[in-house]
């Protein structure tokens, strides 16, 4: 059985071609870096605070030394993704930009902390799971695998919520925002979380927490360095996520679950080439830079 992901259907939203050389062909070009290392340890912290904060008390919580832990991982990941070339080793980044992203990872930190009760409230809530696994047919012979970062759930209500922890450079733009791509990650999960728990969709609501590194000098009012965005969720918005998900289905898989390879096109374009892991490889996109 073939399976997808979120980051499958995100690269053929990109360019078909690209998500063939990587997830069929097997082309995987190594692409980590200072940002992606970020993203781990960040995500590794606030959910390991979290879980502490959800089982067992504010005040232990509260305890716990973020900026240690924060330190501890990023020597961890830093250090496995150091690569050998030739003998010579390369590094993610230099040490300045490492002081800096470590930094800027303690101020997002103390911020969650300073401001728990209006990012992730825990009066009648209880969590329900950490990178909470989904693995789901979703149509003959295609499994979707994928995890939830947060879910919660408000017992008094039964409202479930799922969390999305999403790292950048100085927050979401309105063009971001408004991607119809990138938001339709927590919309997808919110019909999949649906389906496995049978219950109302309505019931669930899904939310991205930006982690900002910087923020602006010249905004006329205060920025938060963590802030929060509900994208539309309701049933139409639900429905028009499945849709596009199943254009990509449609178009990369046949009715046994097998690839179609020959149907697969480039899709040219400037901005996506640009930013495309095969750029320089023409051995294998004659598009490439």
């Amino acid at each position: 059985m073939n399976k997808v992901s979120f980051s499958q259907y995100t690269t053929w939203a990109n360019c078909p071609e690209s998500w063939k050389l990587r997830y069929v062909d097997g082309h995987k070009i190594d692409d980590q870096s200072i940002h992606t290392i970020f993203g781990t340890v960040m995500h590794e912290v606030i959910q390991e605070w979290l879980d502490t904060l959800m089982n067992k008390s504010k005040t232990v919580a509260n305890s716990l030394d973020l900026d240690e832990n924060l330190k501890t991982k990023f020597h961890t990941h830093f250090k496995a993704a150091i690569k050998e070339v030739n003998g010579q080793k390369i590094f993610p980044s230099d040490r300045k930009t490492l002081e800096e992203f470590y930094h800027q990872g303690t101020e997002i930190l103390s911020y969650i902390q300073e401001n728990q009760d209006k990012l992730f409230p825990t009066d009648n809530v209880k969590l329900v799971g950490i990178e909470y696994p989904i693995d789901i047919e979703v149509r003959k012979g295609v499994q979707y695998v994928g995890f939830v970062d947060i879910i919660t759930k408000n017992e008094q209500t039964g409202e479930v919520t799922l969390y999305d922890l999403k790292t950048s450079k100085s927050g979401w733009s309105n063009y971001q925002k408004n991607d119809k791509v990138k938001t339709s990650q927590l919309l997808l999960y919110k019909k999949f979380i649906s389906d496995m728990f049978g219950i109302d969709p309505m019931l669930v609501r899904v939310e991205y927490v930006i982690l900002k590194r910087l923020l602006s000098e010249n905004s006329p009012f205060p920025v938060p360095r963590v802030s929060s965005f509900e994208p539309p969720s309701g049933r139409p918005s639900i429905n028009r996520a499945w849709s596009d998900f199943e254009t990509f289905l449609d178009q990369c898989f046949d009715e046994s679950g097998q690839y179609k390879i020959g149907e697969i096109k480039h899709k040219a374009s400037p901005s996506t080439c640009k930013f495309c892991v095969y750029k320089e490889r023409k051995d294998l996109c004659k598009h490439g830079v």
